[in-house]
């Protein structure tokens, strides 16, 4: 196999026939993948067309119990025979060309970053608004110092071999930040990551409460740092300066002007960022 396309499903049967049909049209391109769903919510049965799923390799993992994403994922992963890791949610959609450009992207580099749209209630938006902009997410600083870049792991092909194994062990029990965990790790271990700038992939709206949202997201990225501070081989100065920026853009709602003299540094990057390139809608 090419590549293994690994969805956590959590009660979501309705999804799954629209998922299918998506999936279908892209293997066309490439033959050579899998699909590895992760059964999620153990007190649901998948429902889908039979029909449509026999076109495609299938495997289904059922959970005894509700794991959360991040082991959802790790299971699909143990049981992913391609050469390449495309994490895709249940709701998400990729276009017809998305595996085949992707792949062709991707050869001779760890990982590689498409384009793509966002929705939220007014609509979909790009995810990069140029090129300048998404060749920043290929690099460590941006993430230390701005934010994770990476809408979500549907956007990413990712050679299999190059997935830490921090990631595999290390596992977040709240939510929302296992993918900024592994792009962390990956920039730790020195992988290569490069762009394609085609528009490959579409993050669905969800909907969420924001201030709750971004509560939950606070907690997931305190587990996370926490999971960062027990590996080894993580560069310590780097654990600092992310745990600076993420306290930093958390607390300066509160109280501006101390928290942002406290964090120069941090606001003057951020600052010329958003001032030279203003090329990230999120």
């Amino acid at each position: 196999m090419k590549i293994s396309i690994i969805t956590p499903i959590y009660k979501g049967n309705k999804y799954l026939n629209k998922y299918l049909t998506i999936i279908e049209k892209s293997i066309s391109k490439l033959p050579e993948t899998e699909v590895i769903w992760v059964n999620d919510s153990p007190d649901v049965s998948l429902e889908y067309d039979e029909t449509l799923a026999k076109k495609i390799h299938l495997k289904i993992i059922n959970n005894k119990e509700n794991c959360g994403i991040h082991r959802s994922r790790v299971k699909g992963l143990q049981e992913a025979s391609g050469e390449y890791i495309l994490f895709l949610d249940q709701d998400d959609e990729i276009m017809e060309d998305t595996l085949i450009s992707q792949y062709k992207n991707v050869q001779g580099y760890d990982m590689v970053i498409g384009n793509g749209y966002f929705e939220d209630k007014n609509g979909l938006h790009d995810i990069f608004l140029n090129r300048y902009s998404q060749d920043f997410a290929t690099k460590k600083t941006s993430y230390i110092l701005i934010r994770d870049f990476i809408v979500s792991p549907g956007q990413c092909l990712i050679r299999k071999q190059s997935i830490p194994n921090e990631w595999k062990i290390g596992f977040l029990n709240n939510s929302g930040t296992d993918d900024f965990l592994l792009w962390l790790l990956m920039f730790n271990n020195n992988c290569r990551i490069v762009c394609n700038y085609s528009y490959i992939y579409t993050h669905k709206y969800t909907g969420e409460n924001l201030s709750l949202y971004e509560e939950k997201m606070y907690n997931s990225q305190l587990e996370m740092l926490d999971i960062l501070s027990k590996t080894e081989t993580y560069n310590k100065k780097d654990l600092i300066m992310l745990k600076r920026t993420l306290l930093y853009k958390h607390n300066y709602k509160k109280n501006f002007w101390k928290e942002t003299i406290k964090n120069l540094d941090i606001f003057l990057y951020n600052a010329i960022y958003r001032i030279l390139w203003k090329g990230y809608r999120i």
